[in-house]
């Protein structure tokens, strides 16, 4: 396909001529003009999207459906469902879940941002005070797990030891169902507390410091700064970190797998290790995969209420 013609006047040596030049539509102007060009290059992007997120959660959606029977898999409907809300296990491993959840965000929350304004103090040799806790934000779950899994030893652990030298009763931290979730915890919270304060650190640093000298010049009391200046101006900082905690806390399965495997009787049982359990060990692929859809669920739950409802709380100026 031609466009019209285009003339151009040439001044020649010997006289003065009219050139016509005709310009015509190419492969490459069509291609650029229509933007596949820009599709070109996501496609391989797109092809991974497709092959490795969309297919695996279409496919867990219908085995969701199906229990297996024998050696086959057979479809059931709803019952994987119905029975994620009425077999105890399950209802205990979604309450193990949501303390992580709920604990997770608050002690992240909360405690990153006072770990980093501990560690944001004008101190000689501060960074000395603060490497005990940011190096643990280099270290592996699993090799966290088994420093704790020394430290909890009903036999030589560390803190038994120091129960014993105090006189107190020894306690079996990991194999007692009232301490066992609590104990996991703390190591959960010991290893990603010092990740949390690392953005609240960097958040602190790039406050504005004439407004907190302005506010020190007007008598105003550190809670009051705290309350009132640091924590809407910090706002961006707890957004951000309250939607990887609640990421982190449904994604834990390596600690739990080092320290208890779920015991003492599923007391720190998690969603995420009793998919792994349903799927891998038991080979109970439909119960599995209808946990899958249940946490993929809460998930696009929880990051609309975050998008929506947190997103109009926060201040960027």
């Amino acid at each position: 396909m031609k466009s019209a013609p285009t003339q151009f006047d040439v001044k020649q040596s010997q006289g003065e001529g009219r050139v016509q030049v005709t310009r015509s539509f190419t492969l490459q102007s069509a291609v650029h003009s229509s933007g596949a060009v820009a599709y070109v290059f996501l496609l391989p992007s797109l092809v991974f999207l497709a092959v490795f997120t969309l297919w695996p959660i279409v496919s867990v959606i219908w085995s969701s459906f199906r229990a297996r029977q024998g050696r086959e898999q057979v479809f059931v409907a709803l019952q994987n469902y119905e029975r994620l809300f009425t077999d105890p296990i399950i209802q205990q491993v979604l309450k193990n879940t949501l303390f992580y959840v709920t604990a997770g965000v608050g002690f992240a929350v909360i405690g990153g941002l006072l770990l980093a304004l501990l560690l944001n103090q004008g101190l000689r040799n501060i960074g000395f005070f603060r490497f005990p806790f940011l190096a643990t934000i280099a270290l592996p779950m699993v090799s966290v797990a088994s420093i704790w899994l020394f430290l909890y030893s009903p036999r030589v652990g560390l803190f038994n030891e120091i129960l014993a030298g105090l006189g107190l009763p020894l306690s079996n931290w990991l194999n007692g169902r009232e301490l066992a979730l609590p104990a996991l915890f703390v190591v959960y919270l010991w290893k990603q507390l010092g990740y949390f304060a690392l953005f609240y650190l960097a958040a602190l640093q790039a406050l504005p410091v004439d407004v907190l000298e302005a506010a020190k010049l007007d008598g105003i009391t550190l809670w009051q700064q705290l309350r009132f200046i640091i924590w809407p101006l910090v706002s961006p900082t707890t957004y951000f970190v309250s939607t990887i905690s609640v990421l982190g806390a449904l994604q834990q399965i390596d600690h739990v797998f080092v320290l208890t495997t779920g015991g003492p009787n599923n007391a720190t049982n998690m969603s995420l290790f009793y998919v792994y359990e349903q799927g891998f060990k038991y080979f109970n692929i439909g119960t599995a995969s209808a946990m899958t859809v249940i946490l993929l669920a809460v998930l696009m739950t929880m990051a609309i209420l975050q998008f929506v409802y947190l997103e109009r709380r926060v201040h960027y100026d």
